[in-house]
């Protein structure tokens, strides 16, 4: 619910922490991936924007697999560096697991989709639901979805829509630096980040097909209308 978010939230880090055994200091935020784990979902980029967020004092957590051995091994490795280097401040589970996704969705502050392309993505938007402000790459169904707040308030006013979440458009890290370090650095400027009201902003766009449907059905009937009128 949009009116409780910020104790929702509270809780569902706690339930995360618990689960993935965290360690997660109090007024830090959450970065969170859900994907798996291949080369169109921007695996270098994750890796990446897992060493920005830590040093940036966030913690990073990761639910998702590779089907390919040698990047498993790679996010394996990361896993264990992370771990080493940032004794509880990070959570990898290395699997599909539907449930356990909506308590990653609902304990992250910010949810990163990095993918090379995307023809719909369906993260994003289930992310906003619990939300999760999402940090992603300018492509296919992220960039209809995704509002930069710094960038795109024109575009999403044609929309009809409110900017909601931060994005980039190259393919290189210091591209994705650019949206994690204005997400990050958003919300540690904490009056900022209240007006921004991202959470609860994000909980309440509609991404349900009522207004496409609504839509189609009204242009039905208008091209019904029209063919009975053309043929009087």
């Amino acid at each position: 619910d949009a009116s409780t978010v910020t104790a929702g939230k509270r809780a569902a880090v706690a339930a995360l922490s618990e689960r993935l055994k965290l360690n997660h200091p109090e007024g830090a935020p959450v970065v969170g991936v859900v994907s798996r784990l291949t080369a169109q979902k921007g695996i270098h980029l994750i890796k990446h924007a897992c060493h920005r967020a830590l040093e940036r004092g966030a913690t990073f957590v990761l639910l998702g697999s590779a089907p390919d051995g040698a990047h498993q091994h790679e996010f394996n490795m990361l896993a264990q560096d992370m771990a080493n280097k940032y004794p509880g401040r990070s959570g990898f589970m290395f699997k599909y697991d539907e449930a356990f996704s909506h308590m990653m969705y609902a304990g992250c502050d910010f949810l990163l989709v990095p993918s090379m392309f995307e023809p719909c993505g369906l993260t994003q938007m289930i992310a906003m639901r619990y939300g999760a402000v999402p940090i992603v790459r300018s492509t296919g169904g992220l960039r209809d979805t995704v509002f930069d707040v710094d960038n795109d308030a024109d575009r999403a006013s044609s929309a009809g829509l409110s900017t909601n979440g931060f994005s980039f458009d190259g393919t290189q890290t210091s591209d994705m630096d650019y949206a994690l370090n204005r997400a990050l650095d958003a919300y540690y400027d904490k009056p900022r980040w209240s007006s921004l009201a991202l959470p609860k902003r994000v909980m309440t766009q509609d991404w349900s097909w009522r207004a496409p449907a609504k839509l189609y059905v009204d242009r039905y009937w208008r091209a019904v209308k029209k063919k009975r009128e053309s043929s009087s």
